[in-house]
């Protein structure tokens, strides 16, 4: 999460408008719809009751009073665990670096579907990996495209260990790969023993309420599945999980056991507690639709301040928490950064994205943690520097001309 605030953090310090910034950088969730009060009460309760239990140390394996609201959460993608298979986590963000010290050896490649959430990037990076872009074409990752590639890079002598991959409403384009694409994908990877890591924050908030199979329930003996309770519920308590093979799980406790000692026994229980309580239908079922309402307030902006049309594409998203802009013209959306600051409105720049720099020509904006009402003021504000950035380069601006991006095309 780190890597996604930190562009915003760059931003200056004051604005014209007297240091209202409006942030569509930070990928965060909107906690005003957690039960804070019913949250305060169960949290005392277990303080009082479990707290010498819940307040010491633990063991690095999934609490069992946990895994139900693992496997609860799981199964709504079509994914299977039990508790011999999950590996508790700090979140995603622990789990990547887990993944790329436990599972893999210094200078093994890992495929990355991109553009990437850059913390993926960071993680294989500190564990001593070398990343080369998974292969796609315009409907996501390409299976055929796959083989030929790891063919190429293992003759030229690398060891091609995994493929990471963001599958659902990724972070940052919000495009989702097809059930089809998923079986082939899963497929392929088999065939080519290339162990498949699944990051999937993001797969409950479709919009719509519906799912998509995740590929750990496609193929659970060769996926390494990452989820977490950050997004879902709430990122400060610090808790996810891995499910993975039984045997995979078990050389990953022991690197999260050297990592962290012990995962947060107090976070599991509390954790728990909620889902025994209510389950997660409600809390869920509110984020989705929060979410679905300030997508739908910027994508409407984004229309209505940039035209219908080009140099600048964007794709609605079915689910998440992003929207993808990309210039027609290859400028470079880094450029445009500061002069969104002076505008009073922030953006992660698309070479943040990218694994050496590409994706420079596009930004990604988040709508999940956006009063609603200062949606459309945050877009006016992006257009007006975007328009301004591009005038006084010679770029063509395109404002007013009917070019964009057609319904349901995606945006890679």
């Amino acid at each position: 999460m780190w890597t996604d605030i930190r562009p915003a953090a760059e931003m200056p310090q004051l604005f014209e408008r007297g240091g209202d910034l409006i942030s569509f950088a930070g990928g965060l969730p909107d906690l005003d719809l957690l039960p804070l009060k019913e949250l305060s009460e169960q949290f005392a309760r277990l303080t009082r009751i479990g707290g010498r239990i819940a307040l010491q140390y633990s063991t690095p394996h999934v609490a069992k009073a946990l895994v139900p609201a693992i496997t609860d959460l799981m199964a709504r993608e079509g994914g299977r665990t039990g508790a011999a298979h999950l590996v508790p986590t700090a979140g995603s963000q622990m789990g990547l670096l887990a993944i790329g010290l436990g599972l893999a050896s210094p200078g093994e490649t890992v495929l990355c579907q991109t553009p990437a959430y850059p913390g993926a990037a960071t993680a294989f990076r500190t564990a001593g990996l070398r990343l080369h872009g998974a292969p796609e074409d315009a409907e996501g990752l390409d299976p055929l495209e796959l083989r030929a590639t790891v063919a190429r890079l293992r003759a030229d002598g690398q060891r091609v260990r995994m493929l990471y991959c963001n599958p659902t409403f990724q972070n940052p384009t919000g495009a989702t790969l097809s059930v089809e694409r998923r079986h082939r994908l899963a497929d392929v990877a088999r065939e080519l023993d290339l162990l498949i890591v699944e990051d999937n924050p993001y797969g409950l908030l479709g919009f719509d309420g519906g799912t998509v199979q995740t590929l750990q329930g496609i193929d659970p003996s060769n996926v390494v599945y990452l989820g977490t309770f950050s997004k879902v519920f709430a990122p400060g308590l610090r808790c996810g999980w891995i499910a993975a093979p039984e045997q995979v799980a078990e050389r990953l406790r022991r690197t999260t056991e050297v990592m962290a000692l012990s995962p947060s026994a107090f976070a599991q229980a509390a954790l728990a507690a909620f889902h025994t309580r209510g389950g997660w239908d409600s809390l869920i079922d509110a984020y989705r639709e929060r979410y679905r309402e300030r997508c739908g307030l910027m994508a409407d902006a984004l229309e209505a301040e940039l035209g219908t049309g080009g140099p600048w594409r964007w794709q609605r998203p079915d689910g998440g928490f992003y929207l993808w802009l990309r210039h027609e013209g290859g400028a470079d959306t880094g450029r445009f950064a500061r002069a969104a600051a002076e505008q009073g409105v922030s953006f992660v720049p698309g070479s943040h994205f990218g694994l050496d720099g590409e994706c420079g020509d596009a930004l990604r904006l988040c709508f999940s943690n956006v009063p609603r009402k200062r949606i459309p003021e945050g877009v006016a504000r992006l257009a007006a520097a975007l328009r301004g950035e591009e005038a006084g380069t010679g770029i063509e601006s395109g404002v007013g001309r009917d070019i964009g991006a057609e319904p349901g095309r995606r945006v890679a």
